[in-house]
Parts: structure tokens; sequence; C-alpha cells
């Protein structure tokens, strides 16, 4: 775990000599002043040296207003918190981790400087994301002198990147989802049957299968339209996610034909949970063409407890002749064939 900072340690004073940093300052301010990265750069007591134009542009804040003060932290924060630049002049780098929770690493380019990608909220009105590098500076004798710290706007890359994976997050929902009745469609289905399966078998725990089909369907269809049909496949849908628990999932199967995994789950449990959505769906009143006359639709029910290494075929096989057992004895109820 980090080490929690001390904010209220103060940098040691500093002497440096005179000569040699005249001609490093010389050159620093060439460099920052013409550099179009943003950058500024504080001395070992902590107050700004440099603050060069671009950082002017980004932050909207002048040298002239800056120099000489420890005020660059106000730039970044709404709130007083060290930069990276401080901790590095107050050698106090084993507290980076503490500020820069999984968001640092070491330079691979640079020694002792650390790179970081992180949110400035008091940037702008929405504030900025900044990938920033902050070094040492150190004087022709190696000793430390001050810090620099660069900085560059990620913006418009992050929010790229944000929205190119909610595309593809999006994409992927669409690609796994019935367009109609928003459940999962057949093809995820497969997918997560087969891990639901090598999760039973290696773990020993049980596992459950319902297959449903609603009743006289296609009668019901040609007397009032597919549209109307539409309406009773999303009903269905709405009442089977109403009885499901967060472990359990629901698909689309094809046409009228719905399928529920139950992992943890055992027949006799299944049959419950199958027999709460068959009186649920009973009970539910269409009204189609709008007639005055409720209209309700019943579903008849498979039920299947998963079989040690059993093969998937087979598996579907028997829930699907249960299904049909549950149509021959007379349709509106579930079956449960345990083999």
């Amino acid at each position: 775990m980090a080490k929690p900072p001390d904010l209220t340690k103060k940098p040691a004073s500093f002497a440096v000599d005179k000569q040699p940093l005249r001609e490093e300052e010389q050159l620093l301010k060439a460099f920052f002043e013409s550099s179009p990265i943003p950058a500024f750069v504080i001395g070992k007591d902590r107050r700004i040296i440099y603050w060069n134009g671009a950082l002017e542009k980004m932050s909207g804040i002048m040298a002239e207003d800056v120099i000489g003060s420890k005020d660059h932290w106000k730039a970044f924060y709404h709130e007083y918190r060290p930069t990276m630049a401080d901790l590095i002049v107050d050698e106090r780098q084993d507290e980076i981790p503490y500020w820069y929770p999984d968001k640092y690493k070491k330079s691979d380019l640079i020694e002792d400087a650390y790179e970081a990608t992180d949110f400035f909220p008091a940037l702008e009105d929405k504030g900025k994301w900044l990938r920033f590098t902050a070094s040492a500076l150190k004087g022709s004798t190696g000793t430390l002198i001050g810090a620099v710290e660069t900085l560059e706007d990620i913006t418009g890359r992050k929010l790229a990147e944000d929205a190119l994976r909610e595309s593809e997050a999006r994409y992927r929902t669409l690609s796994i989802t019935d367009a109609l009745t928003g459940l999962y469609n057949s093809r995820h289905f497969y997918d997560q049957i087969r891990l639901e399966i090598e999760r039973a078998d290696r773990y020993g725990h049980p596992l459950s299968l319902l297959l449903l089909d609603i009743d006289n369907f296609k009668k019901f269809n040609d007397s009032y339209g597919h549209l109307e049909g539409d309406v009773v496949l999303v009903r269905l849908g709405e009442v089977i996610r109403r009885c499901l628990r967060k472990t359990d999932s629901a698909y689309r199967f094809g046409g009228e034909e719905f399928t529920v995994i139950l992992p943890e789950t055992t027949g006799d449990a299944a049959t419950i949970l199958a027999e709460r959505i068959r009186e649920e769906f009973e009970n539910e009143g269409f009204y189609p063409l709008g007639g005055e006359e409720a209209v309700h639709k019943t579903v008849s029910i498979g039920v299947a407890q998963y079989i040690s290494q059993e093969e998937l075929r087979m598996f579907l096989k028997r829930v699907d002749s249960n299904m049909y057992r549950a149509k021959r004895q007379g349709k509106n109820r579930v079956f449960y064939g345990k083999r």
C-alpha cells in the first residue's frame, strides 16, 4: 500500500552554485520558450522558474502571474495537492503511487523521471486528460536543483478511445441480442450453454434448462396479424425476465421458442420457476386490433437437468422432447423428464 503523504512537509532550503546555474538557466529558457510542448520548471524550493507560452495557452495562466510563486498546482487542481514535479524535488518519489495509483510508471527514456496519465478537472470548464512527464534537473555536479514537468493534452484521443470502446460494446450487445424482445439470441445461447456445461462438469454443480413454446401461436398470427404476434413475443420476454434471478439468462431461441439457462439449479427447482413463468404469462391480457375483450395466451415448457458429461446435443434433445410432451399432454403446462 502506498505511503500516505505529509502535506505539511516543507522542502528544505537549498543553496545553488550561481555561476553554473546561470548558464543552464539560459539554455533552459531558450528551450522552453521555443517549445510547443506545455511545460514548467520549479526550483528546489518549489518556486516556479519557467512557465512557457504553450502552458500559458493551455492553462490560461500567464507566466508573469506565477513566476517566483508556488502556485503551479492551481492550474491543474481545485484544491492544493503536490504535482509530480513537487514530489521529485522533495525526493518523495515513494508517494507517487499514493497520488497516481495505477496511473504512473518510471520513464523508459529518462533517468529519474516518471510518466502518468490523469484527468485534470481544473483545466477549462470540463477538465482535460493530460499525459505528463516529470524529471529531475541536476546541475553540472549532479546535484538536484529542480524539476521539469511537460504536459500533453490527450483529451481528444481519450474521448475518441472511449467512444470506440462504447461503440464496440454497443455492437457486441447488438450482435448477441434479439432485436424484438431484447433477450439474448440463439447464437449467444450456444456460447453460454457450452460455458455453463463446462463449469457444471468441472465443479459438479447442477445445471438446468427450460425450453418454452407459445401455444397455438400460428393461429394467433393468422387471426390478428404478425404485428400483434410480435406484441405477444415481447410480452413473454418481459414475463421471463421478471421471473429470473441475476445468475439466470434468457434467450429467444427462434420464432416463438424461448430458452432459459439456470446455473446452480436442479430440475425440481427449475420446474418451480417454469410454473411461475407459465402462470404469469397466462394471466397477461392482449387486446389485438383494439378489441375490448382480453385474449390470453399460454406457453408449454420443457425442463431438463444436465447429466454429467452429457453431450450438448443430447441435453438439447431431452429438453426439446420434454417441451413437446407438455404440448401432447394438453399444452399450457410444464413437463420435467428426469431422463
